[in-house]
This record gives structure tokens, C-alpha cells and sequence, in this order.
């Protein structure tokens, strides 16, 4: 017989460092990450998503020991990128830095869509993005009872802009006007349209605050209300919409999200190293400077946050018959 030719082992040392090799080489394959680890960011490269995921993956680089090498995808409203990233494996080496509005919006907005929400595993909301109701300094509101009076008294005569349909500044105007029954006209531009909301060529727009911000600083912008639950840290004196009108939210936020079947092990190494990320003083010394806010937060904490925008959004959607190709 073949084995007749095999002479059995006397040392048992040797015997047992046979098993210990087996093991450190069962263990080195299984350890996460072993290889760089890619970051899809249907995004262009200098926008604020790529840049929060610049520092986020250069961060995790370091605690993982690992590359982590960052893709922009843009394209169709994240759309391109987030179909290139759920077309990857699922074993935790392509990952998604993205908007909200990848997972609570475009499912909505867009009749045919080649991914959904579930193809994607929500594994840490990093940071909220605060949107600012805000006008020209030149502008006759000077709050925002002022902008809802002049809106009802021309309805469809005051403009707004926006980076386009669907985008969060859009739906969340279209939200602010659906609670306090306006009708307003919606302009979009590709840049957001904060150079002519400062020469007052556009009455007002809901605009990220870090569009804004420096622009609110230097007085060129005036903000009349802010999309958080809450009064914002970098805008104390400035009101909440929801203040007005209970319940109202409309901030957008950054996340990131593994594939549909990624073994829960390894999205725990990636939600844990995102969690220390988010809750680093450093990390929040640099959102403050753009009056962004870290969050951080578990996994289920995320899917809870997604599942309540997706019903929101949902029904802005509807009520405004927001629909893209």
C-alpha cells in the first residue's frame, strides 16, 4: 500500500509543530483584512464624500494594517457606483462610502433601479450633514415666518434651489413647503446654486451647511432655520424647522456599508474600527470646523436611522409625484 512507505514520527515535538503550523496558516487566512480593502464612492473626487472617505479610509488603513484604496465611481446619483460595489464580492474587501440618499431616496425617486436598499449591509452612520433654510443678507426674510408669509401670499413665485430632483436640498425644501402648505419654484443647479443665492438671483435654498457655513460667517448668507432635531453647536441662535413644525428632520448624512452576505465577523471589525473613528476627538474637532456632526452609533442604530428616512422620503416622494428615469 501507498502508506506502508510512510514512517510514523517519533519526536512528538515535531508532531506538534506540524499542528501549530496548520493552525497559524488556517488562522492567517481567516484573520480580516489579509489584502487592501477597497472603498467604492460614487462620488467625483473632491467632493465632500470623498474627501470624509479619504480620512476615513486613511484611518482605518492604520488601525487595520492594511491599504485602503479609495474609488470614485460617480454617475446617475450614486447610482453607477453603488451598482459597481454590489457587484463585488461579499467578503468585506469592497466596501460602500456613500449619501443618504443612495438608500433613502433613490429607491423612491427612480422608477427601474439595479440595486436595492437590501443589497447593502448598513454598518456605521459616520457623520450628519445639517441642512441651513438660507437667503442673500440682502434678502427682505429675516426669518423664516417671513419666507412662509411671502410664499403664501405668491404662491409659486418664490424660487429655491438645489443640486436637482431627488437630491436631499430638493426633498427636503419639498418637505419644509408640504408642512407649511407653500408652493414654491424649484431651480436646479449642478453646483447647488450658492453663487446666486448670495447675489439673490434665487430667493432661498436649503443648502448643506457646509456650503454655507463660511458664507454665514462672513455674513454673505443669512440662515432663517436648520433641518436638525435639535439647535446646532456651529449655529446656536439659529432655530430649528421643527420647531415650527414638530417632528420635522431633514438631514442627510455619510455612511458606511458592507455587501449583502459579508460575515458578520468582519463587518464587526469594520463597524468597530468606524465606531473609534467617529468617536475621536480628533474626528470631531474636524467635522466642527465645517459644522458637520459625528455619530458613529451601532449597526442596528443605522438600519433604525434608514428605515425611518426611507418612510419619510417615501412620502415626500409621493406627495410631490418626485419621479427620475
Amino acid at each position: 500500500m501507498a502508506f506502508a512507505s510512510l514512517r510514523p514520527l517519533k519526536d512528538s515535538t515535531a508532531v506538534l509543530a506540524l499542528l501549530a503550523a496548520g493552525l497559524c496558516a488556517a488562522h492567517a487566512q481567516d484573520r480580516y483584512p489579509s489584502k487592501p480593502i477597497r472603498v467604492i464612492v460614487p462620488f467625483p473626487a473632491g467632493t465632500a464624500p470623498d474627501v470624509m472617505a479619504r480620512y476615513w479610509g486613511d484611518r482605518v488603513s492604520k488601525q487595520l494594517q492594511q491599504p485602503v484604496v479609495v474609488e470614485n465611481k460617480a454617475g446617475a446619483s450614486t447610482i453607477v457606483g453603488t451598482q459597481a460595489a454590489v457587484a463585488a464580492p461579499a467578503d468585506g474587501y469592497t466596501l460602500l462610502y456613500t449619501a443618504s440618499g443612495t438608500v433613502t431616496i433613490n429607491p423612491f425617486v427612480y422608477k427601474k433601479m439595479p440595486y436595492q436598499a437590501h443589497d447593502l449591509v448598513p454598518v456605521t452612520r459616520m457623520l450628519s450633514i445639517p441642512l441651513v433654510v438660507s437667503v442673500s443678507s440682502q434678502s427682505p426674510y429675516r426669518t423664516a415666518a417671513d419666507l412662509i408669509k411671502d410664499a403664501k401670499a405668491r404662491p409659486g413665485s418664490v424660487s429655491y434651489a438645489s443640486y436637482g430632483v431627488g437630491t436631499v436640498p430638493h426633498m427636503s425644501m419639498a418637505y419644509f413647503a408640504n408642512s407649511a402648505g407653500l408652493k414654491l419654484n424649484h431651480v436646479p443647479y449642478r453646483d447647488g446654486g450658492v453663487t446666486d443665492l448670495i447675489g439673490g438671483r434665487v430667493d432661498t435654498a436649503f443648502s448643506p451647511i457646509a456650503d454655507v457655513l463660511q458664507h454665514i460667517k462672513s455674513g454673505r448668507i443669512r440662515p432663517l432655520a436648520v433641518s436638525s432635531p435639535g439647535r446646532l453647536e456651529s449655529l446656536p441662535q439659529v432655530p430649528t424647522v421643527a420647531e415650527a413644525f414638530p417632528g420635522f428632520e431633514g438631514d442627510s448624512w455619510h455612511g458606511v456599508f458592507a455587501l449583502k452576505g459579508t460575515p458578520q465577523a468582519v463587518v464587526d471589525v469594520i463597524a468597530g474600527v468606524s465606531r473609534q473613528i467617529a468617536e475621536s476627538a480628533e474626528y470631531r474637532r474636524y467635522l466642527a470646523e465645517l459644522g458637520l456632526v459625528p455619530v458613529g452609533g451601532s449597526s442596528a442604530d443605522f438600519v433604525q436611522v434608514i428605515e425611518a428616512e426611507s418612510k419619510r422620503w417615501a412620502k415626500v416622494v409621493k406627495d410631490n409625484d418626485i419621479t427620475l428615469e
